[in-house]
Parts: structure tokens; sequence; C-alpha cells
């Protein structure tokens, strides 16, 4: 049965995002999203990160224009420019000439340096205004009709990005003290960098955890270090109006029956986690998206990948709070058929995309 193919691709986003149930939903099509995706929409036009702050109107062309290509039903301006946080405060990063932004060198050398941190300095910096002006422009063109997004890492990344991933593992046993302080300060830096976005159009938020993933730390860590940190900020993002998206990397089963908890509305997994497996956990209580591997996005054939879609539309149970999504950002490489393949899969265009 086909349903209703004339609503707008935000509304069908919006739809399950608020519809609280994992129920099958009889009407097809499955909403149908990239997960940021930037890096990769910039170097269909042959754009790096970088070049795109400095024009940004040519960022602007090339997520309108590749959105066009591909149809997907949400666009993430500023996505692929978390570390500038880094940048922001001191810190060294580097710009890949095709790829995300590495950094270089942890800012902190202690966690208690964090609270030296002046926030402020995140609205004043004029690549932050340019994101933010790249958000507005998308929204101002293309957002009566899609979803406008924007990302960020949470405040357990962060902490790892700023302070250095070793050390904050191992703070996790020798000075929890420490590092709770240094949570809540990245916190409130995650929270300055993605509230001023709502009122730039970005209506969804994605905060993503790679460092928190089930395959890195313990269930009692994530508890304890991970899950309230993230259900502050996602609070205080849905106050500005904003829905909110949580990734993390690997696997997370056991982390499952504390995303309800968290205040967040979509929760997207990696291929490493069973939908099926997610939905019964969740029970209708947060949407959930995904979870095509992007390697497979990137290595298979176009009929591959729109098997794989289908098999993840099967194993969410076509619930009507489930969207198709890749399994992570996707690579910078991945063939824009492959990608139209897996966004038309439900859309009457198989044909064409393969």
């Amino acid at each position: 049965m086909k349903g209703d193919v004339s609503m707008l691709p935000k509304d069908r986003i919006i739809q399950a995002i608020t519809a609280k149930s994992s129920r099958p939903f009889g009407q097809s099509p499955v909403p149908a999203t990239l997960l940021s995706a930037g890096t990769w929409a910039f170097r269909q036009q042959g754009l790096s990160l970088k070049e795109v702050l400095e024009n940004p109107a040519a960022g602007v062309k090339a997520i309108i224009e590749t959105n066009q290509q591909v149809q997907s039903d949400i666009v993430w301006p500023g996505s692929g420019y978390h570390n500038l946080l880094v940048h922001i405060f001191g810190g060294q990063v580097k710009f890949r000439p095709q790829g995300n932004i590495d950094v270089q060198q942890p800012l902190l050398a202690e966690a208690g340096q964090a609270e030296q941190l002046d926030l402020g300095l995140i609205d004043k910096h004029e690549w932050i205004k340019t994101i933010r002006s790249i958000i507005a422009q998308v929204d101002g063109q293309v957002g009566h009709n899609v979803l406008v997004g924007t990302s960020s890492w949470g405040p357990f990344t962060l902490a790892g990005q700023f302070y250095g991933v070793e050390k904050l593992m191992r703070g996790l046993y020798q000075d929890k003290a420490a590092i709770h302080a240094l949570l809540a300060v990245m916190t409130e830096v995650c929270v300055a960098y993605l509230a001023p976005a709502v009122k730039e159009g970005a209506r969804i938020l994605s905060i993503a955890e790679p460092t928190a993933s089930g395959d890195l730390i313990s269930l009692d860590h994530f508890e304890e270090f991970v899950a309230p940190y993230i259900g502050r900020a996602a609070e205080r993002l849905q106050k500005q109006g904003a829905y909110t998206t949580l990734h993390i990397c690997g696997n997370i089963r056991d982390q499952l029956t504390l995303v309800p908890h968290m205040h967040i509305d979509l929760l997207s997994v990696d291929y490493k986690v069973d939908l099926a497996l997610a939905q019964r956990i969740l029970d209708g209580k947060t949407a959930l998206a995904g979870n095509v591997n992007p390697v497979l996005l990137k290595d298979k054939t176009p009929a591959e990948v729109i098997q794989a879609a289908k098999q993840c539309i099967r194993q969410a149970g076509r619930a009507a709070n489930y969207i198709l999504m890749p399994g992570c950002d996707i690579p910078p490489g991945v063939p824009l058929a492959n990608v139209k393949a897996f966004l038309q899969v439900e859309r009457g265009h198989e044909a064409e995309a393969s």
C-alpha cells in the first residue's frame, strides 16, 4: 500500500518522532534520512570543510543541490565541524583535505582547567557565526520542505576531545569528582554551541557520543558519567523548541533501557544493534533510527544497498516511530548512486536509483 506520498518530508520525520508507538504502520513511504553527512555533501561539489568556512555560499549551494538529487528528509548544515569547539578555546586541530576535523593535541592538561573556559568565545568566533549563517540560509531556502538540523559531540565525547580520551577513561576510576566536574562544563559547552542554532532554523539537533560506545565503556560508567549529562543537555535543548537525536557508535544493547529517561526524541543506532531488539526495549517511548552499515553504503552496489535498507525496515517492524537511516555518518567516498538508492527505497524510484 502506498500511503500519503504527498506528505512533506519534514512532516514524515516529525510524525515518526512524535508517534510514541512501535506498532506497525501500514502507510509508506517510511521516512528516510542521512545522519549528518555534511562532509559527504560538500565533497559532491569538490569542497572541503575549510573551503566552506571560507566560502559559505558554496556550502549552502552544495547542501541544497545535493539534497535535490538524493532527497533526504533531513539536511544537516553545520555537521562535520564538532571539533572546532576545541580550536575556539585554543586547542590544536587539523582540517583534512577531504574529511572531518582532527584534534591534534587536547586542550586541557588537567580536568579542572575546564572551569576556566569562557563560553562567550563560542558566539564570538567567526567560524561559528559562519556555520550559523549557513544553517539560516539553508532553512530559508528549503526549510519549508525538509527538516533542517545540525549536530555536536555530546558532553562525554567533548570531554575526551578537550582532555584526551585516555585520561578521561583513567579518570572514571581514579578521580570521579574531577570527571563529573569536567562533564558539567562540557554539557554547558554543548548547549552553548547548539542552542543558538535553533533560532537560525535548526529544528532537530543531533548529539553524537562515539566515545560512550558500549564497546568502550561499561554500563555502570555509562549510567553514571554519560546518561545524566546527555539528559541535561537534551532537556535544555528541547526547551528551545528543538527535537533531539542521540547517536552512539558500537553495540549499545545494554544502554537501551536508559534511553527513554534521557529526554531524547530519536535514538540513532549503529549497525551492530539489532533493530527488533531496540524496538522491544524502547517500547515506543523513543523513536528509533538506523541502521545500514556505512561501509556497505560505500562498497556495495545500489541493488545491495536497497536490500540492506529493506532488511532494516523489516527488522524495525515498519513501526510508526521508525526512520530509515545509516548506522552512522557516511564516509565522504560513498557513491551518489548508493545514497540515492538508499533514500529512495520506498518511494517508487528504486529502478532509477539502481
